[in-house]
């Protein structure tokens, strides 16, 4: 079943090589016809280094696995490779008019709203099923730390906005 991280991670790589394509086809070309494809050049190149950073990450958890020995269960698995191609077609999507109406829009929200979470819940099962027990104490007191800090952060920010303070939030 690991070997499914190999083969995946493949193909990820491949659409990011072939992403180099169009990507070069925008940049470089003034008069591309891509350009009415692929309307924003940023979104693009970082669809293209992303394919590239989920199969590295296909790998490494691939490598984990071989390492200790671990046969990562397929309710880790499935949503790990959803999320290791989902993740960059999001920002693929973003690159391109289409995702602003029709059955398109609703095809990308609904991968905005699952895909990161799928990828988060396999990243979580992984580092649960492979790090030793004093790693994972401190990942969970990190994790624990960070939860307090933002809770902290939205309670002031709450009550700054109930004093009547402007609070100017930068997109």
């Amino acid at each position: 079943m690991n070997t499914l991280l190999l083969q995946w991670g493949l193909f990820s790589f491949m659409i990011g090589l072939a992403l180099s394509l169009p990507l070069a086809a925008v940049h470089y070309q003034k008069n591309s016809p891509l350009k009415g494809i692929f309307t924003n050049y940023r979104k693009l190149k970082s669809a293209h280094l992303d394919y590239f950073m989920q199969a590295l990450s296909a790998a490494f958890v691939y490598l984990i696995g071989v390492a200790a020995n671990i046969e990562f269960a397929g309710y880790i698995l499935v949503p790990f490779i959803f999320g290791v191609i989902m993740n960059p077609t999001i920002l693929l999507l973003e690159s391109t008019p289409f995702v602003r109406s029709g059955w398109m829009r609703f095809i990308y929200q609904c991968l905005r709203a699952t895909s990161p979470v799928f990828l988060l819940f396999a990243w979580l099962a992984i580092a649960f099923l492979s790090l030793p027990t004093y790693m994972t104490i401190i990942f969970l007191a990190v994790i624990l730390i960070g939860g307090i800090g933002i809770i902290s952060f939205l309670i002031k920010r709450g009550s700054r906005k109930e004093d009547g303070v402007k609070i100017i939030e930068v997109e």
